[in-house]
């Protein structure tokens, strides 16, 4: 059984679409794809200096229940005015009951 209390943090999923607007120019649309409630976890700063890596591989992680809505690579999290890249995504224990998305910030 999974403790609901675990999910404490709303988290928005989007897919990004080209469109053509009316001029005929293609822009990047983005697409609410999910609101899902999430646990966040973050790297330690101090995990990251003893390992000898650099800021930038530092990771979030976001586990959700298992979506019904597909996920993918492409998409793009919204949380707490950032904006992540999905790098990597599991489905925990192949049970279909949380999903756990790796992702790095591409907004500061």
């Amino acid at each position: 059984m999974i403790n609901a209390g675990k999910y404490n943090r709303r988290i928005s999923i989007y897919q990004t679409t080209v469109v053509k607007d009316a001029q005929g120019f293609q822009t990047k649309q983005r697409v609410l794809v999910l609101q899902p409630n999430a646990h966040v976890k973050t790297t330690r700063g101090m995990t990251i200096i003893r390992n000898n890596s650099d800021f930038e591989k530092a990771f979030t992680n976001f586990t959700i229940r298992f979506p019904q809505t597909p996920i993918n690579r492409d998409m793009e999290i919204d949380f707490n005015g950032k904006t992540y890249e999905i790098l990597y995504l599991n489905n925990v224990d192949e049970a279909n009951v949380e999903l756990e998305m790796q992702c790095k910030e591409v907004t500061h």
